[in-house]
């Protein structure tokens, strides 16, 4: 719901006036969870990168295969977010 702007400081002109700002109507928030998916295939990415400098072919192929594994295991997980509900929201809001 957008605000009803009647100056240039609608704010400092409720005040003057008296009436209060209408209460925000909060609604529930999905955050990303953290995941460890991108310190991992990093730790892997070096090793490959590493192998293959010195040549160490088998250990280049391995630090694909697990970065690859890693990136798979993270495109394909379908717990990614968790919801915040409005009541939280609106405490933390309160809060700050």
């Amino acid at each position: 719901m957008l605000p009803n702007v009647e100056t240039i400081d609608a704010f400092w002109h409720m005040k003057r006036t008296g009436r209060a700002p209408a209460q925000p109507v909060y609604e529930p928030i999905e955050m990303p969870r953290n995941s460890p998916a991108g310190f991992i295939t990093a730790f892997f990415a070096v090793v490959m990168g590493f192998s293959l400098i010195w040549h160490i072919w088998w250990l280049a192929i391995l630090g694909f295969l697990a970065a690859a594994i890693v990136v798979l295991i993270a495109g394909w997980s379908t717990e990614r977010e968790d919801e915040i509900s409005a009541d939280e929201v609106a405490q933390l809001e309160q809060a700050r």
